[in-house]
């Protein structure tokens, strides 16, 4: 048997194979630092399987429905289902002119989800996607110096407090950063409508019910924050330095999150309905979509096996690659959603 580590990926971006997600999944540092974490674990992983959900590019409609034979389903006062060719001239079902007051309706969140599940099921392997990726001993060595460096970097801007912006990273995947009006004067990062202060510097880490001294200790160095300090040192100052976060999640950033707490119920217990209740999104369209995602995933997977950990989390010490010490000012630290065995890995990918 191998053991493999298993990290979910959402995206809205092409996930087929050659695409761009998966080229970039060659640099990931996320991975980079995870396999030899599991090591640490006492596991000897192959690799890593990447479980990618892309999400249904179908928004809610706002326009009047058509039936089968391409009439507008248009409620009366009632709520009773009537027909109607122009808008004007209509008809109840079985029964003539009652004189209803006839209002279009757009889409329910019902109607909405099963769309989106019709999308999935045309075309599933537009919407999922398996794939390894391994790392050879050289390109370990070259991420652990590329987290070597960038931690000297952080530790120096925070003894000598310097953060500066930078405007290239201001928009990412056609999103705006959280702290774009911060940083341009429009709002206030004080302003408790749009900001918060968050007790635990890596709230990723946080395990409901579960004590952890990981989430609020400023040495540990996460994935997420070396990539905000990548991204912009002054995005990482606000967010894991003075601690304040946005009140309200994008959308990409919500949806990620929530079916991913819905999978990890799933894996632990292999039981859809519970998985599809776990959805923490609460806008009803989006959590429409999101539940046709997770009934998508388990028609496409079936129930999962060869679990053998589930958000698994590590701490570990930064080693400098040159000389083989550990840093005395960060550690490293994350979350393994999944650590899975299996004969081969094509066991997973192409289940029978």
């Amino acid at each position: 048997m191998k053991v493999y580590l298993l990290e979910t990926k959402t995206s809205a971006e092409e996930i087929s194979p050659g695409s761009t997600f998966w080229k970039r999944t060659l640099l990931d540092p996320q991975l980079s630092l995870y396999l030899p974490a599991i090591r640490k674990l006492g596991h000897d992983p192959h690799g890593c399987i990447y479980d990618v959900l892309r999400k249904p590019a179908q928004l809610p409609s706002t326009v009047p429905l058509l039936d089968a034979d391409g009439l507008k389903i248009v409620l009366d006062s009632a709520g009773l289902r009537v027909r109607t060719k122009d808008g004007k001239k209509w008809r109840q079902t079985g029964d003539t002119d009652a004189g209803y007051v006839l209002q279009s309706r757009p889409e329910t969140p019902e109607e909405y989800g099963a769309r989106c599940l019709e999308a999935i099921a045309e075309n599933p392997s537009k919407y999922y996607a398996r794939g390894v990726v391994v790392r050879l001993e050289a390109d370990e060595r070259e991420a652990a110096q590329d987290m070597w460096n960038t931690a000297a970097l952080m530790r120096d801007a925070r003894r000598l407090q310097i953060y500066p912006r930078n405007a290239d990273a201001c928009v990412s995947w056609g999103r705006e950063c959280d702290y774009l009006n911060v940083c341009s004067g429009i709002t206030s990062l004080q302003d408790p409508l749009f900001f918060r202060f968050e007790e635990d510097i890596h709230e990723e880490l946080a395990e409901e019910g579960v004590a952890t001294t990981l989430t609020d200790d400023a040495s540990l160095l996460t994935q997420s924050a070396m990539r905000a300090y990548r991204s912009c040192p002054r995005k990482f100052q606000l967010r894991y330095v003075l601690r304040m976060r946005p009140v309200k999640k994008a959308e990409t950033l919500s949806t990620g999150h929530s079916v991913h707490a819905a999978l990890d119920v799933y894996r632990r217990t292999g039981d859809l309905d519970a998985a599809r209740q776990a959805l923490e999104t609460e806008d009803p369209f989006i959590r429409a979509k999101e539940n046709a995602m997770i009934i998508g995933y388990a028609a496409r997977w079936g129930k999962p096996t060869g679990i053998i950990a589930i958000e698994q989390t590590f701490r570990i010490p930064l080693i400098n690659p040159e000389t083989g010490a550990a840093s005395r000012t960060f550690s490293l630290g994350g979350r393994v959603d999944a650590i899975v065995e299996t004969e081969a890995a094509g066991d997973l990918i192409n289940p029978a």
